[in-house]
C-alpha cells in the first residue's frame, strides 16, 4: 500500500525543551516521518494530556499552556474587521520566538512537508468572557457556554479568516489543519438509573444537541435571514430541553416522556419526523458551518492557493455540531481523524476508527487525502500501535498522523516504523 505522509505535531514547548533539530530528527528516525506541524495556537489543556509526566522532556515534568496564545508573530493590519487581535505567550522561554518559522526552516532541511495547526479553541475563553462576552455561544436560555465562540458572529468570522489568511501569507507551510470546536453539541441524554442504557439507541445522543448551542441573537438573525421561523424553532426546542432534563425530582410533567423515550427503540428519523424543529436547527447549524469553512478556504487560497486546507476531525458524530463532510467537501481539500483508541487499549477493537474513517471517506469523496491518527502514547503498546496501523492499511487512507510526540515513547515511536514495514506501507510523496 501506498500513502503520501506521516505527519506528526508539535508543540512550541517542544521545540524550546528538547530543540527543534532534536524533535524533528526523532520523529523522522524512529517513526518515518516526512510531515511536521507546530500547534501554533493551543487551547487549555494539561500536557502530556495521557499520562502523568512527559517521557523525554530534559527541562520539565509537565506543562499548563495559556489559553488559546499564538507562537508566532502576526501582521495586526489583518486584524483591522475585528476587535478580536491575536494574544501571543507571555511565557518567557517562548515568547519572542517564532516557533512556527523555525520548525518550517529546519522542516525544509529535511525535506519535509510542513504545516500549522489551529486548534480546538483560538481566543482566550476568560479574556472573552470579560471584554467580548457577544463572541461566545448561548445555550437555550441565553447563558454562556464556555469555550466556544458562535461562527454567526461577524467579529468571530472576521478573526478566523485572519488567522489563516495571516499564518498561511507570511510562512513557507504546505497545510494549515484545525479542529475547532464548532456548535457545541450537549451531553447526551441517558435512560433513568433504573433502566438499562442501551449503547445502540442514538436518540439519546441526537437529543443532547438542545443541551448544547448556539442560541445566540446572531444566530436568531442569521437563520432569520434564511427563512427560519427562529421564534417557533427555539420554543417547541425548549420543550424537548425540559423533556432531555428532566428526572424523578426534576421537570416531573416530562420525565415519563424522557424515560419511555430513553427505554425504547425509536429511531433517530423517528424522533426527527416527531420534531421537525429539531430537524430545522441541525440543518441551519450545518449551513453556518459549511459557508464558514468556504469563507476560510477562501481566505487561505487568497494567501496562497497551493496551501491545502485540513480539517481534524474530533468528533464522533460531527453531523451534531454542523459538520456535513458532504456539504464541505468542496472547502476542504483533506481530512485527519483524530481517533486514538490505541491509548484507551482499543476496548471496542478499532470499530470506532474504522467507522469514522469509512463515514469520512464516504462524505470527501476518493480524490480528497484522507489522514489516520493513531496514539503512540504511554497508555498504548506497540502491539496495539502496529495493530492499528495494520488495519488503517486495509481502509484506502492516504496517510497516517501521530498523536502526539510529546507523550510519546520511543518504543512506540519505534513501533509505528515497524507497523508500517510489517503491513507493506511504502511512503511515495
Amino acid at each position: 500500500m501506498y500513502i503520501k505522509e506521516v505527519a506528526a505535531s508539535l508543540y512550541p514547548w517542544d521545540l524550546a525543551d528538547e530543540g527543534v533539530e532534536t524533535c524533528v530528527d526523532n520523529v523522522v528516525e524512529h517513526s518515518l516521518v516526512n510531515s511536521v506541524y507546530l500547534v501554533g495556537i493551543m487551547h487549555k489543556e494539561k500536557r502530556p494530556l495521557t499520562s502523568l509526566f512527559f517521557t523525554h522532556n530534559p527541562k520539565r515534568k509537565f506543562y499548563l499552556p495559556e489559553d488559546s496564545r499564538v507562537y508566532y508573530p502576526m501582521d495586526e493590519n489583518n486584524f483591522k474587521n475585528t476587535p478580536l487581535k491575536p494574544l501571543y505567550t507571555t511565557r518567557d522561554f517562548l515568547k519572542g520566538r517564532d516557533w512556527l518559522e523555525e520548525l518550517t526552516v529546519y522542516g525544509r532541511k529535511r525535506n519535509l512537508k510542513t504545516g500549522a495547526e489551529i486548534s480546538h479553541s483560538f481566543f482566550d475563553c476568560e479574556v472573552a468572557k470579560k471584554e467580548f462576552p457577544d463572541v461566545l455561544q448561548k445555550n437555550i436560555h441565553g447563558g454562556i457556554i464556555e469555550n466556544y465562540f458562535c461562527c454567526n458572529n461577524d467579529d468571530v468570522r472576521e478573526y478566523m479568516k485572519a488567522i489563516y489568511y495571516d499564518t498561511v501569507k507570511n510562512h513557507d507551510i504546505d497545510f494549515i489543519q484545525t479542529c475547532m470546536r464548532l456548535f457545541a453539541i450537549g451531553e447526551p441524554v441517558k435512560a433513568p438509573w433504573f433502566m438499562e442504557n442501551d449503547p445502540h439507541n442514538k436518540v439519546g445522543t441526537l437529543l443532547g444537541v438542545v443541551k448544547g448551542g448556539c442560541f445566540c441573537n446572531h444566530c436568531r438573525e442569521k437563520a432569520t435571514n434564511q427563512g427560519y421561523d427562529w421564534d417557533k424553532i427555539v420554543s417547541d426546542l425548549k420543550e424537548l430541553e425540559l423533556m432531555a432534563n428532566a428526572t424523578a425530582s426534576k421537570n416531573l410533567d416530562y420525565v415519563m416522556d424522557n424515560h419511555l423515550l430513553m427505554g425504547g427503540d425509536l429511531l433517530e428519523a423517528g424522533f426527527l419526523l416527531e420534531n421537525p424543529s429539531l430537524h430545522l436547527f441541525l440543518e441551519f447549524r450545518m449551513k453556518s458551518v459549511t459557508g464558514l469553512l468556504k469563507e476560510i478556504n477562501e481566505s487561505i487560497k487568497a494567501a496562497n492557493s497551493k496551501v491545502d486546507f485540513r480539517y481534524n476531525n474530533y468528533l464522533r458524530y460531527p453531523e451534531l455540531a454542523g459538520l456535513d463532510y458532504v456539504a464541505v467537501k468542496d472547502y476542504l481539500d483533506s481530512v485527519r481523524d483524530s481517533d486514538y483508541s490505541e491509548q484507551l487499549g482499543a476496548p471496542d477493537h478499532f470499530k470506532r476508527k474504522k467507522n469514522t474513517i469509512l463515514k469520512i471517506r464516504r462524505g470527501i469523496g476518493y480524490d480528497k487525502d484522507l489522514i489516520a491518527a493513531f496514539a503512540p502514547r504511554p497508555n498504548a503498546t506497540p502491539e496495539l500501535v502496529r495493530e492499528s496501523i495494520r488495519i488503517l492499511s486495509t481502509l484506502g487512507v492516504d496517510g497516517l498522523s501521530l498523536g502526539h510526540y510529546d507523550g510519546a515513547t520511543f518504543e512506540l515511536l519505534d513501533a509505528v516504523k515497524q507497523g508500517m514495514q510489517e503491513a507493506g506501507i511504502e511512503i511515495r510523496r
